[in-house]
């Protein structure tokens, strides 16, 4: 239900706010129940800690930037040699 219907009359807009002002102190005494949510089930992971999983990250991080800058220096070591063509 929106609060604002952009696409009714005036006429309409005052009806349906009146409506729903008529029934809003009925509201007070409704039962609002949250739907029930699915069971579900905890995924069984293997324990490690913050520690451990920080260090892991950061190794993986190192590698890839020794990866880049490796790749780096062979592409600009590979554009500065001069080319000879006969």
């Amino acid at each position: 239900m929106l609060i604002i219907d952009i696409h009714s009359t005036p006429r309409q807009a005052f009806a349906n706010g009146f409506l729903k002002g008529l029934g809003s102190p009925l509201m007070l005494y409704g039962v609002f129940r949250p739907p029930k949510l699915q069971q579900v089930n905890p995924l069984k992971t293997p324990e490690r800690s913050d520690l451990d999983a920080l260090a892991g990250d950061w190794l993986k991080v190192g590698l890839d930037l020794k990866s880049a800058i490796t790749r780096y220096e062979q592409e600009s070591a590979s554009a500065k040699k001069p080319t000879t063509t006969q």
